[in-house]
């Protein structure tokens, strides 16, 4: 209509690029530690997110968030920071790379996208065109996120069997190196630490001749002042994870598959039975831990309520009966000298929790 003065005042878009105000942008960058050999480094990602928040109108960078962690899972540190910033109304967009780098698993990504909306942050990947304020630009995102699990499993899937080919060829199949070992890069094989090696049969013998429990065994390590691969005090723990590995008689097991003579043995086999043998009379073999860890309802939701710690379950063997008990970690790790809290006796705890719980449920119904 002629003579109308139109309004002045800025239409506020659901498009945020189309925003006549200060936009306040947070950017979330993420590299996973398995591919320092993909484009996808926090520099890279840096660069990609400063230009394309340029590009953008009334945008202005005002937080950062960066993770060196896999995307299959949201117990990410950076990313916690960025939701927290999003609910403490910080930031008004979040933008990453590619949506890959927010998560790898559809369900994560839409609990997360839900989480932004709920707190009005927008989501932008710079280098994927959707707007997920409309149900069109929600489904795509969906879908890319759908291809990034497919690309995550797919992932998975070849790594799993390149270790098993590995495996198969008696070939060290990466992670962790054995206490008593090194890995020759070049042929990707075991080959013997003649210090550590000491250490090993050290180990071995204390058990098996000399009758110390494994805790005994730790004390006397560290009196002779060795510590183990990590730099630490030997600890009960550390040394049962030795006494039960058969890595020490050459062999190499994945999956099921098991191969012989892969690399020097530091044990004989009879000194490794012999181990075994005490091993399975004291209940402290492998098997027995595996057939009873369920055993034990309240493991890691008890607190020791002198280190804080968690009280996990525990058990010794007498000589007509097996006695459980709820221990401090630290304690059962290490010793009484690390934590001199009591074993909580097991029987009595979880019956107790039982009983509690059904008197509320039968409270509570009949309320």
């Amino acid at each position: 209509m002629a003579g109308t003065k139109k309004s002045s005042t800025p239409r506020i878009s659901t498009d945020i690029a189309a925003w006549e105000q200060d936009v306040r942008v947070g950017t979330y960058t993420r590299r996973s530690t398995t591919e320092e050999n993909q484009p996808y480094s926090i520099e890279a990602q840096d660069a990609r997110l400063d230009s394309y928040i340029d590009s953008q109108p009334g945008w202005r960078h005002t937080a950062s968030f960066t993770d060196d962690a896999s995307g299959a899972s949201t117990e990410r540190p950076g990313l916690q920071r960025a939701l927290q910033a999003a609910r403490a109304g910080v930031i008004d967009v979040l933008v990453v790379y590619r949506v890959d780098r927010f998560s790898r698993n559809l369900r994560d990504l839409v609990t997360l996208l839900d989480e932004l909306d709920r707190a009005k942050v927008v989501f932008r990947s710079a280098t994927e065109p959707f707007d997920t304020s409309t149900p069109m630009g929600r489904m795509l995102v969906q879908m890319l996120g759908m291809f990034a699990q497919f690309e995550r499993d797919t992932i998975i899937d070849r790594v799993i069997a390149g270790m098993e080919r590995k495996a198969a060829k008696g070939l060290w199949k990466g992670g962790k190196r054995p206490y008593g070992y090194r890995v020759n890069k070049a042929t990707q094989t075991l080959v013997v630490d003649e210090a550590e090696a000491v250490v090993v049969r050290v180990i071995f013998d204390l058990y098996t001749c000399r009758r110390l429990g494994a805790r005994a065994v730790a004390a006397e390590l560290n009196a002779r002042g060795h510590r183990a691969s990590t730099g630490r005090e030997w600890s009960g723990h550390h040394v049962l994870r030795i006494l039960n590995s058969r890595i020490y008689l050459g062999e190499l097991t994945f999956r099921g598959t098991t191969v012989t003579d892969t690399h020097p043995a530091l044990i004989d086999t009879a000194t490794f039975d012999h181990a075994q043998a005490v091993l399975e009379a004291r209940g402290e073999s492998h098997a027995h831990r595996a057939a009873n860890s369920s055993d034990y309802l309240l493991t890691g939701r008890l607190r020791c309520p002198r280190c804080g710690r968690a009280m996990i379950g525990t058990r010794a063997t007498g000589r007509s009966r097996t006695y459980r008990y709820y221990t401090c970690f630290n304690r059962a790790r290490y010793d009484s000298d690390k934590c001199d809290f009591t074993r909580l006796d097991a029987d009595s705890v979880d019956a107790a929790i039982l009983e509690a719980l059904g008197k509320f449920y039968r409270t509570t119904v009949t309320t």
